[in-house]
């Protein structure tokens, strides 16, 4: 497997969040004349797992609010994905299947946004966008992902859609609306400032934690078990109507600054 790469920006991209040492980031590939130039390839190998970056544009060219260009990840073999968004939309779907595929196009003006893609330990994918300074962008993704794989999402803005994940998902997020549905997940950590998130369940999960900050969130779960909810609210409220009790294995966790949970049965 190949990767094309080049020189990476000159505004740069800081490191993924937790990395730490680890295999180089990688950079945009260089464009010129509105074509990608295949400036090498390489296989890289990390932790015995290799990662796939096909980096295609159309080139500095026009586009809503300026430039854009594709983005097209592949790889296989990883337990998580982390990504670090901008503004915009990202739709994460399960499939069948054991790769990671990221596709979708950046938008911007001023100067390029920063990018990199990384293998790091524990078999974790990182993937970090970031708009460079004065230069505003936005996304448009579609992450597929086989079912079990876990997912960890800082989205600074936009709309977040979710469908058929099995493995863990933790979102932190501002000014969102996030929609998650057909959920398997067995554990949900969830820290929304401003904006909304409906989530529903189809298995019942062993825990689910929600930190609402002048935000409103509707969780759906599994009437058919009990869960152990416990919240602190400094203003708003907590609707708790699933089946309680204070000896159950499934535990929901709920902190409330100006902001509204319901927890309902689906």
């Amino acid at each position: 497997m190949t990767s094309q790469m080049s020189p990476p920006n000159p505004a740069g991209s800081p490191p993924a969040p937790g990395s730490g040492p680890g295999p180089r980031s990688r950079p945009w590939p260089r464009w010129e004349h509105g074509t990608a130039i295949v400036a090498g390839a390489v296989v890289l190998v990390v932790i015995a797992v290799v990662l796939v970056v096909v980096a295609l544009a159309q080139g500095p060219g026009p586009g809503p609010g300026g430039p854009t260009r594709a983005v097209s990840i592949t790889e296989g073999a990883v337990r998580t994905v982390d990504l670090q968004g901008v503004p915009g939309q990202v739709r994460i779907v399960a499939a069948t299947g054991g790769r990671v595929r990221l596709t979708g196009n950046l938008h911007w003006s001023g100067r390029a946004p920063g990018a990199t893609a990384r293998v790091g330990r524990d078999h974790v994918l990182w993937l970090s966008y970031r708009c460079a300074a004065a230069s505003p962008c936005t996304e448009n993704y579609l992450l597929v992902v086989p079912r079990d794989t876990a997912i960890v999402l800082r989205q600074p803005s936009g709309h977040v859609i979710i469908s058929g994940l099995a493995g863990s998902l933790r979102i932190t997020a501002a000014s969102v609306d996030i929609s998650a549905s057909r959920l398997r997940c067995p554990a949900l950590t969830a820290v929304i400032t401003s904006g909304h998130m409906s989530a529903a369940f189809e298995t019942a999960p062993r825990t689910v934690s929600v930190t609402l900050t002048s935000a409103q969130a509707t969780v759906r779960m599994p009437g058919s078990v009990s869960y152990a909810v416990s919240s602190q609210v400094t203003s708003g409220y907590v609707h708790v109507g699933v089946p309680q009790s204070a000896a159950a294995a499934r535990t929901v966790m709920a902190r409330i600054d100006s902001g509204e949970l319901e927890l309902l049965s689906s």
